[in-house]
């Protein structure tokens, strides 16, 4: 398993665990944000039932200030009661007769009538206490229930605030992470592919450089054997060609011998075209880079550091190996010559 796929699973890994934790981060929101739904919903309801209780206590403590007062009222009765009773049994004590006991018998039953109303009066005050206290008490758990739902709702807000910020510093946090990981990727990828480009590159131009030695050593062998061969001379056209590309050599020769130590614009730099997976180039010095390739005949386009250049190469040269010099004016500007490599290399 090579590094790329070890670090696609690593990756693979940390993004199922980033939207585990942020599928529980989320959870727990939804959580929080139904016990707040259900407070809300409950709180009017306690605040409703607080007005309802309000309205009995007054109404009850109305009825109990009426109840206290006709109690007081009834004991005051009684004690009158009594009193006349006293009376009554005292004169018909001292003086018997139909009239003291009639007396006597209606103080008796008017006594018993009073204490009648105070004990039902009594019972009365106590019915409206006891229900009073009762109201009393749900009133107070009321208030209760509010307060705890009030601290409820105040620490649910609380956490999902907290929840809500956390969750979105762990998605800011799982996409930052995604995107690094996705440029890493790629930035590995990329150099594979310029690394099995460049392996290609040289393994070509190797191939190439030998099949050009076999070719120089079976031709310089055949000039040797034929004497014919060794009288050819080269077509007008070779021979311009040939003396441009003598000045050429000269100038940059000068180039770099009036500029040494020049640092090169490029670290990697090479040559394109329609039969070209990608030629590096080599820095000479200077300005100057320097690549070979086997050209094919006619309109040809080249392209170096992203500049398209329009060549048109002879039928004659069409398989040949041809020199390239790059001249870079600028990082982003350049100059491309070039020459067949056989009329001044041999």
């Amino acid at each position: 398993m090579n590094a790329t796929a070890i670090a696609a699973i690593l990756i693979a890994l940390c993004v199922f665990c980033t939207n585990s934790f942020a599928q529980s981060i989320e959870e727990q929101l939804t959580q929080a944000e139904t016990a707040i739904q259900q407070a809300q919903r409950r709180l009017p309801q306690l605040e409703t039932l607080s007005e309802e209780l309000a309205a009995e206590l007054e109404g009850f403590a109305r009825k109990l200030e009426d109840a206290e007062q006709d109690l007081a009222q009834s004991n005051r009765d009684a004690a009158q009661a009594q009193t006349l009773l006293q009376e009554s049994k005292v004169a018909h004590e001292a003086n018997p007769n139909q009239d003291t006991d009639r007396a006597l018998r209606k103080a008796e039953h008017g006594y018993a009538m009073a204490e009648r109303g105070v004990k039902n009066r009594s019972k009365r005050v106590e019915r409206i206490q006891g229900k009073h206290q009762q109201l009393l008490l749900s009133n107070e758990r009321n208030i209760q229930q509010q307060k705890a739902l009030q601290a409820q709702l105040k620490k649910g807000r609380a956490d999902v605030q907290r929840l809500q910020a956390t969750l979105q510093d762990e998605k800011q946090q799982a996409q930052q992470a995604a995107v690094a990981a996705t440029a890493k990727l790629e930035q590995q990828a990329r150099v594979a592919q310029q690394e099995k480009r460049q392996r290609e590159n040289e393994l070509k131009l190797a191939q190439q450089r030998e099949a050009e030695a076999k070719k120089a050593k079976l031709t310089q062998t055949m000039a040797k054997k034929d004497p014919v061969t060794q009288a050819i001379k080269l077509s007008a056209e070779d021979q311009a060609a040939k003396r441009q590309a003598e000045e050429l050599l000269a100038e940059v020769n000068q180039q770099i011998a009036d500029k040494p130590g020049r640092r090169p614009l490029y670290k990697r730099l090479s040559l394109k075209g329609p039969q070209l997976v990608g030629v590096p180039f080599t820095f000479m010095g200077a300005n100057y880079y320097r690549a070979e390739a086997r050209v094919s005949a006619g309109q040809q386009f080249f392209e170096v550091a992203k500049n398209r250049f329009k060549r048109d190469l002879p039928e004659a040269d069409d398989g040949q190996l041809y020199v390239f010099i790059y001249q870079a004016k600028s990082a982003s500007r350049g100059i491309l010559h070039y020459y067949k490599k056989s009329l001044v290399e041999k």
